[in-house]
């Protein structure tokens, strides 16, 4: 008899160590569970409040008639670092935490940030290249990407919402994000744009950009050093500059500088000139005075144009080159 009760106490004891150990683990689990997806919803709403956010900017930048190129890269360079951050906090998200909702957030950022990196650059190469060939083609492709994510993030919403309904869930705050909703005519779009950039001459197509694009001795040098330095004859030297306008609208008051120092740093000549217009996409010559120069002593001339207003390249304002008379023996 104290055999039977010890194994009946025996099962009993396995049974309920059994059950403890059964109901504690489905405990653990869905409090690991419930953990993982409340850190999922919030990290999802941080994720929707800065593609919100960045859905809004996105909106101004397609304003291309209102937004010059400054603040059009500036503020498109923040849009595609946000997206990569929220691209890297979904990637984050709770682990080994799997759900079909996880996987649409995850579709939708991935999305947004590969729409965001190819309109950037589509965009820019088409405007520093109007004539690019089927840049059209990477537009139409942005617009699709970010269609898509706005269509995964869409479901993702309708998916987590009816979850909550379900299962009883508190939901933070998901925010709308819409960055198009142009997939279906994404290339007509692109089409616009091209077409836009290559007829425009204002907002973010409007370029300003002058240069000195040739300087020419009057005479010519006789020869020039390993130094790059040029070898005149004994008599009065004179200089043409050709200032090009490389932009796209016709400039005016053009102000060229032409300094002529020694090699001892002293001024021997200054020439503050006014280039009235100059058209789009052409080009113009000055030219100095002619000056004396002493043989022996090397001379440096010195040529700037003046920075417009939003000018696009200041590298190419700046010229200058050197000289001398050979000694008299």
């Amino acid at each position: 008899m104290n055999k039977v009760n010890k194994s009946l106490r025996a099962l009993v004891i396995v049974g309920l160590i059994t059950f403890l150990s059964f109901f504690g683990f489905n405990y653990y689990e869905n409090f690991r569970n419930s953990a993982n997806l409340n850190n999922f919803l919030e990290e999802a709403s941080a994720v929707s409040l800065l593609h919100s956010e960045s859905s809004k900017e996105f909106e101004k930048v397609l304003n291309f008639d209102e937004i010059n190129r400054d603040v059009f890269e500036t503020t498109l360079s923040g849009l595609v670092r946000d997206s990569q951050e929220a691209y890297n906090l979904v990637q984050n998200i709770g682990g080994d935490f799997v759900s079909s909702e996880k996987e649409l957030l995850n579709i939708a950022t991935s999305s947004w940030l590969k729409g965001l990196e190819t309109f950037q650059v589509s965009i820019i190469t088409l405007i520093d290249n109007p004539q690019s060939l089927k840049i059209e083609e990477a537009l139409a492709q942005s617009i699709v990407d970010l269609s898509i994510g706005d269509k995964a993030y869409e479901e993702f919403v309708q998916k987590i919402s009816q979850r909550s309904r379900e299962d009883n869930l508190f939901l933070p705050v998901f925010y709308p994000v819409k960055y198009t909703g142009l997939e279906g005519s994404a290339f007509n779009f692109a089409d616009v744009i091209v077409k836009k950039a290559r007829d425009s001459s204002e907002g973010l197509f409007l370029r300003r950009d002058v240069a000195i694009t040739g300087v020419q001795f009057l005479p010519s040098p006789i020869a020039v050093t390993e130094d790059n330095y040029r070898v005149f004859l004994n008599e009065p030297i004179g200089l043409q500059v050709v200032i090009a306008n490389e932009g796209n609208i016709e400039e005016f008051d053009i102000i060229l500088l032409v300094l002529v120092t020694d090699e001892f740093g002293d001024s021997v000549y200054e020439k503050r000139a006014k280039v009235s217009s100059v058209g789009a996409f052409e080009s113009k010559s000055y030219f100095t005075d002619n000056i004396e120069l002493e043989p022996g002593i090397l001379y440096e001339w010195f040529i700037k144009i003046e920075e417009i207003e939003n000018e696009e390249e200041l590298e190419d304002n700046l010229f200058t080159i050197s000289g001398f008379i050979p000694p008299e023996e």
